[in-house]
């Protein structure tokens, strides 16, 4: 079987702006804390005043003047500090210049990674640590991305909004009462850009090839990462903390961080349906 032609989006300077910038954004050191380190041969009850008196979860564990173990408070006994230690593994340690998708895969199966500065381990970055407001930028960053590839691959394939018959009364009501809205405040705008992120994601995920497209085995599991999506966009946006199901949908957003900027899922989803015609 051919394979379906490659049909380029025409982003808006904008978008195209946005997404430059974007990826060239933040990093693991823009979410890192100083390891604070002691000596292996170091007293524990060293280690634990330390852990009390800086408030800290993490401490590096020194072997010939390098850091190469860690301990969390919780380990701490009565004996010497590297007794209790645990080997910083190589899939544990992250470059400075690791992009936050990185940083989000790395802390999916873990509970604090490390941080390569000048050929040292220097830095930890924890899970609390992804509430800091890089990540919250950086993910609204993405979500906005993947909200504008949409906009325009829907308005390319739905020309002079010729989608609004494929979505539901009550939804369309809701984009035009949100437009009339924002045209009183003297911020016009098209009836496309005041549907949500699920609306557009329906006009696209209509069948198996175009969810293929975008990763996805069936409907159900699109419609729940869109409103997932939703969810953690209105809580980024009221400053809330993101608790594990919001870290979850972001990190599987990060997975997909490089296809996003390119907007390569919807440009495959264009490419199917102007091959069939």
């Amino acid at each position: 079987m051919t394979d379906a032609p490659r049909i380029s989006i025409r982003e808006p300077e904008s978008v195209a702006s946005l997404s430059r910038t974007f990826s060239r954004s933040f990093s693991a050191v823009d979410l890192a804390e100083p390891l604070l380190s002691l000596d292996e041969n170091q007293p524990a009850a060293v280690a634990q005043k330390l852990f009390r008196d800086r408030k800290i979860s993490v401490l590096g564990v020194r072997r010939g003047g390098a850091v190469v173990a860690w301990v969390g408070e919780k380990d701490l006994g009565g004996r010497a500090l590297g007794d209790h230690a645990h080997e910083i593994r190589r899939e544990d340690l992250l470059e400075e210049a690791t992009g936050l998708s990185g940083v989000l895969g790395a802390l999916a199966g873990a509970e604090q990674v490390f941080v390569d500065w000048l050929g040292e381990i220097a830095g930890v970055i924890t899970r609390r640590d992804l509430q800091k407001p890089p990540l919250r930028m950086w993910l609204f960053g993405a979500i906005t991305v993947l909200d504008a590839n949409l906009s325009t691959a829907i308005g390319e394939l739905y020309p002079r909004e010729s989608w609004q018959p494929l979505i539901t009364p009550g939804r369309l009501e809701k984009a035009v009462v949100l437009r009339a809205e924002r045209e009183r405040r003297g911020s016009p705008c098209s009836l496309l850009d005041c549907l949500q992120l699920k609306d557009k994601a329906d006009l696209l995920l209509s069948d198996r090839e175009s969810l293929a497209a975008l990763g996805f085995s069936s409907q159900r599991e699109a419609d729940r990462f869109t409103r997932d999506i939703e969810k953690l966009r209105n809580h980024l946006a009221h400053a809330q903390e993101l608790e594990p199901p919001h870290l979850a949908t972001a990190s599987r957003l990060g997975s997909l961080i490089h296809s996003i900027i390119r907007a390569e899922g919807v440009q495959r989803i264009m490419a199917l349906r102007k091959a069939h015609g």
